[in-house]
């Protein structure tokens, strides 16, 4: 089986869901971009905010961070790359790019 990777626009979204919550938008919503399980879209933001808690970055309390490794191990780095510029981006500047994503 061939996995489909996560798009960009799936990336900024769902790092928006990671890092403030949930009160603009959903995983529902981003399932929609390009036909993804609502489930798959909501491990990828647990995922995301795990990359974040393990860099030292915030993230909202409205998400728990992706388990199933062992104490002092770091999880999955995917999409690690775009992550990180994302992640050192304002509420407002985030929120820009997820409008333009969303239009």
């Amino acid at each position: 089986m061939v996995r489909k990777l996560y798009t960009n626009e799936e990336i900024i979204l769902c790092t928006y869901i990671a890092r403030f919550g949930r009160g603009r938008f959903n995983e529902k919503k981003i399932t929609r971009l390009h036909n993804r399980s609502e489930d798959s879209i909501k491990m990828k933001v647990q995922n995301i905010a795990s990359m974040l808690a393990e860099e030292g970055f915030e993230y909202s309390n409205d998400v728990s961070k992706l388990t199933g490794v062992t104490t002092g191990e770091n999880g999955r780095r995917t999409n690690w790359e775009q992550v990180s510029k994302l992640a050192v981006l304002s509420k407002e500047e985030l929120k820009e790019s997820c409008k333009e994503v969303l239009k």
